[in-house]
Formats: structure tokens, sequence, C-alpha cells
């Protein structure tokens, strides 16, 4: 299992402790050169075809260029070093990247976090550009004195805030790993998953799954491309585990609205007409000590006076060459690559009585986190491998490209099939793919049986092959398939969704994606949906677990018994019947006991809310 592919970029960033520690510049005036533009140009020619790019021998084209360019770049007189970057925990800030944050020399991790911050843009961009029914949802209870500029930005943070709470499925927020007495090293050091650190946002984002710290890391990552800080509420240290976060808070002109990244909707005041501000909730206390933890609720005044500003600031987003790149980023390529944390951090002391703020660690926690889970990998620990099988599955992408590709793409908005221009070859768009990697149910069923259906799709045994290991590797060809048609039903409806096409995200996700049974031959995508080759043409490796043919043998699976996104679906779903106007059926659906009693709290607010 290529294991190692998608761990190569975030790996790297731990690997560099050897690096000169160029933190301290000396700023003059920058001054762009002609001789270093074909670099760059070359470099952001590559990061544009990442999703389409092998990231190995791309990332090595990639730093070549960028360093030939940066490297003749005067400095940035504006860039200064964080003074928070002090106050990491020294296992986090001793780290090669974070002693080269003011280096004018890029790394590879930089390429990965470049092609995310493509992806959030272009998130971004779409969500404002496309008003559809459902991304109305808070409009209402925006309060009635934000005005102009602020109106503007609020309404699309709570867009961006929405998109978060429906793409990114709710995963149950770990309790950090205790770690034995005599172990110097901390859990992520370990490559034990914890809270928050246990996924990067590349993760997150394809297989729209996270915990609440994350689906918090995303939101702040989109509010920052329309200029929006967003904080999390800490509780003060005595009160909690390591200042455990509370409420997350976008800062818009001189208030900090609250959400909650948790229960999925904003914060309410007392009487659920209006979005609540901090500043409201600690004029009325006894109304905020009920939005605490129950185990610090007698303490509230002391908390709501001693909350920290968790803020989410990547060692990348903070970095010297990252404030150079992006005053070259115009047009389509336009992003907001940094952060600055020593600002937001006087604003929120300033002018919202926070008097302590920090950088939130879940993100450094996560280069450690990996570094460890590939120590284990080259270990042979299968324990890590089941885990990343089942959180990640970047085998199954890269088995069939055609799912990766339509995600990819549906990321950058490109739905529709399109033409680059008028009269050339028709590219395919998110929806055709995501159908071509969809196999016919009756297909499924029967690769492990029928050799004429094995023919069709292109299998035939080797010769040196045994028996056990044929019909081995066709039960786990046969599960990705399935696996791969439920990720694509899903993502399917969740994109008709985005179009505003109601009815169609209803059937994707209530016939397919939820009520997923055994379909008719029809089912199968018609060539006329692939302009550019048969769908069945490709077809995934049949040594997909290489060396582990020794362990249990992978089930006969013809289609779950629950979608992986279930509870996503079931949430999407209703979400479509109120968008047409049916408070009904959408009340049926969020109080369905598919849901766990957590999401049922959320779901409860949201109709009481709505009612």
């Amino acid at each position: 299992m290529n294991t190692k592919y998608f761990l190569f970029l975030l790996v790297a960033a731990t690997l560099l402790s050897g690096c000169r520690d160029r933190s301290q510049v000396n700023v003059s005036e920058i001054r762009p050169r002609e001789t270093e533009s074909d670099n760059l140009e070359t470099a952001l020619a590559i990061v544009d075809g990442l999703d389409n790019a092998d990231l190995n021998q791309a990332t090595s084209a990639c730093i070549y260029n960028f360093n030939q360019w940066i490297e003749k770049h005067d400095d940035d007189p504006q860039w200064v070093t964080p003074s928070l970057l002090s106050a990491l925990p020294i296992h986090l800030a001793g780290t090669g990247l974070v002693n080269n944050v003011g280096a004018k020399r890029f790394f590879p991790p930089d390429v990965n976090y470049l092609q995310e911050m493509g992806w959030i843009s272009q998130i971004a961009r779409w969500i404002q550009a496309n008003e559809v029914n459902h991304r109305k949802i808070w409009d209402d209870h925006i309060p009635a004195s934000v005005e102009n500029e602020d109106l503007a930005k609020l309404r699309n943070v709570l867009r961006m805030f929405d998109w978060t709470i429906r793409n990114v499925q709710l995963e149950p927020l770990l309790e950090y790993p205790e770690v034995p007495d005599d172990e110097t090293r901390t859990a992520p050091e370990l490559g034990m998953p914890g809270p928050g650190y246990s996924m990067a946002v590349r993760d997150i984002l394809i297989f729209g799954k996270g915990d609440w710290w994350q689906r918090a890391r995303v939101l702040a990552l989109l509010a920052r491309q329309v200029d929006v800080p967003v904080v999390l509420l800490g509780l003060p240290a005595e009160f909690g585990k390591a200042k455990q976060p509370w409420l997350t808070a976008c800062l818009i002109g001189d208030q900090l609205y609250l959400l909650d990244l948790r229960d999925g909707l904003p914060v309410m005041t007392e009487d659920g007409s209006e979005i609540a501000t901090l500043h409201g909730l600690r004029q009325n206390q006894k109304y905020a000590v009920t939005l605490l933890p129950a185990t610090v609720e007698a303490s509230g005044e002391e908390i709501l006076s001693g909350l920290v500003g968790l803020i989410e600031a990547d060692v990348m987003s903070i970095s010297h060459r990252m404030a150079i790149l992006e005053k070259y980023l115009t047009g389509e390529r336009q992003m907001k690559l940094t952060a600055t944390p020593h600002i937001l951090s006087r604003e929120l002391r300033t002018k919202h009585a926070i008097e302590m703020s920090e950088i939130w660690v879940p993100t450094y926690e996560y280069y450690a986190f990996a570094t460890a889970l590939n120590v284990r990998i080259s270990e042979g620990d299968a324990g890590v491998l089941a885990f990343l099988r089942e959180k990640q599955d970047y085998q199954m992408l890269e088995d069939m490209y055609q799912l990766k590709e339509g995600r990819f793409k549906s990321f950058r908005g490109l739905f529709d099939d399109f033409e680059l221009e008028v009269g050339q070859e028709t590219q395919r768009g998110s929806k055709t793919l995501l159908m071509s990697s969809r196999l016919a149910h009756d297909k499924i069923v029967d690769m492990t049986t029928d050799r004429q259906v094995q023919e069709e799709l292109g299998y035939v045994r080797p010769e040196e092959m045994s028996l056990t290991a044929w019909q081995e590797n066709l039960r786990r060809t046969k599960l990705m398939f399935v696996k791969t048609k439920d990720m694509a039903s899903y993502m399917i409806g969740m994109i008709h969704m985005e179009q505003g096409n109601y009815a169609d995200a209803i059937d994707w996700l209530e016939r397919r994606t939820l009520q997923i049974g055994l379909e008719s031959a029809d089912d199968a995508p018609p060539a006329s949906l692939d302009p550019n080759q048969n769908p069945v043409a490709e077809k995934p490796s049949l040594d997909l677990f290489s060396g582990f043919l020794g362990q249990d043998s992978t089930p006969e699976v013809n289609r779950l018994e629950k979608s992986i996104y279930d509870t996503s679906a079931r949430y999407n779903l209703a979400r479509c019947y109120l968008a047409l106007g049916d408070y009904q059926r959408a009340k049926e659906l969020l109080e369905d006991d598919a849901f766990n009693a957590a999401q049922k709290r959320g779901n409860a607010k949201l109709l009481q809310v709505l009612k």
C-alpha cells in the first residue's frame, strides 16, 4: 500500500530540523525583478496543475523554481516573526519549519499548503458567487444593527460556516491520549490519534469528515479569504485541559459573533432572535453560563472574563516566503496565504478584553503525528494501516482516478462538463467523473464469481497467482468499488445541493446514499456522460493491499449496510427539504434515531430556531 505517498509532503515538515535558522531577516523595499519572473511563472503553473500531477515529481520541480525566484528577491519590509511563536510548546517549537519561518526558501510541505489553499480559495469564491436558498438559512438572524460592509462580511462568513457544517461530517472529538509516566514524548509524537490533530486540511476536505476542532480550522481558512479573522475562545487553563476550546468567533467590525461548530449553528441570543456576540453574553451572564460546559457553570463569571484566544496560524501562513509570494497572486490565482496572529492578539486584548492569546497547537501537533505515523508504517504497524484505511483511504483515490479527479474538481466549482475554449474537446466536470466511478450494482455482485464480468472489467488471473490470493484480491477490489460508489453517490448529491437542484439532491441522498439497495443495469453511467473514454476502461489495481494476504480475509460485500456518509446525508437531505419549504419532512428526518445523542441535540436546536 502506497501509504507514504500521502504522508510525504507533511512528514517533510518535521525533517527539516537541520536547516539553518534564518528567522531574523534584514528588510528593505521589495523590488520585483524581471529576471526571475520565468521561475515564478513556472512554479505557479506547476501549482495550477497539482490536482492532476504526480505530487512527488511536481514538488521537486516546484520547489526548485520557487527557490530560484525568491533567493534573488528582496525581503518583505512588513513581515515580522510573530511573537506568539515563542509560546509554542518546546517539542513543537523546535521543528525545522518553525525554525525557518523567516527563511527566503521554500520547502516540500509548502507545495501541499498551496494546493490546500487553492481549494479553500476556490470554495470560498463559489460560495459567495452562487446564491441558493439553503445558504440563506441564517440571514434573518443577523442583528439589525449590522450594516454595509460588515453586513456583507457576516453574510459571507455565515455561508462559509453553513458549508463547513454540511460538508464536514462530524466525527467524535477524541480525548487527548494518556501517555505512560516514563515516556518523554507527547501523544502526537507517538502517533496516537487525538483531538484536532489526526487529520490535515487535505484529509478533512477530500474525505469530508472531521471533529469540531477540525471544522473550526476549515472555517478559519475559508473566512480568511474574505479578510475575516476567526478565533476559538478557550476556557482558562484552570478550568479545562490545555485551554480547552469552547466556542468559535468571527471578528467583524467591533464585535465577535459566536458560532458553535459542534452543534452546527450560530450561538443565539436568549430569545433566539439574533446571533449572539461575546459582548452580549458578557452583558447577560445568567444566560451565558448556561452555554458553558456543565462542569464549570459555577465559575461562569470568572471564565467569561478570562477567556483565551486560540488563533489558527499554520507555520506556513506566518512564514516570510508566503508573505512575499502572496503579493504576486492575482486574478484567478489570488488567495490569502498569510495570517497575522500578533495583530489579532492585540485586537482581542484591546477591544474585547481577551488578555491572553496563543497560536492554536493542533496544526503543529499534526506534523509530529504524521512523522510518527510514517515511522510506524515503516515498521509494518498493522494498526496504523487500518487507521489510515478507515480515516483517509488515499489508495482508493489512486486506484479510482475518476473519483479523485471528480472530488478535486468539485472544490474548484467545476461541477458540469465544460469547454476550455469554444470548439475544443469537452472537459469532464465533477459530476460526470463521479458518475463514471460508479460501477453498476449487478457487476459489483457478480465480479467475484462471474468470469465474463471479470473480463469485461479487464481482470484476468495471472498464472503465478494462487486461487486463494486471486479470490482475496477480487473481494478487496469489490469492496473498493462498493466504497467508491458510496462516496461518489453522496458527493453527487452534495453537488446538486450546492447548485440548488434540490429534487436531484434529494434523489441522490435519499435513494442512492441512504437507501442503498439493488439497482437496475441502467444505473451504470451511460457512455455519453464520458466524452473521452469508456468509464469501465479504467480499472483499479488488483493488488490493493500488497503483503497483507496472511491476515484476516476480506468479507464478501455487495453493498454497505450503512453509508459512510449516513449522518451528513441525512442532515443535508433535511436541509434540502427545508430549502423547499417542507418543514415537516425536514423535522422527521432531523429527529430520526439514526443520529446519535449529540447530533440530535444540535438538530433540536436548529428546529427550535427555525420553528
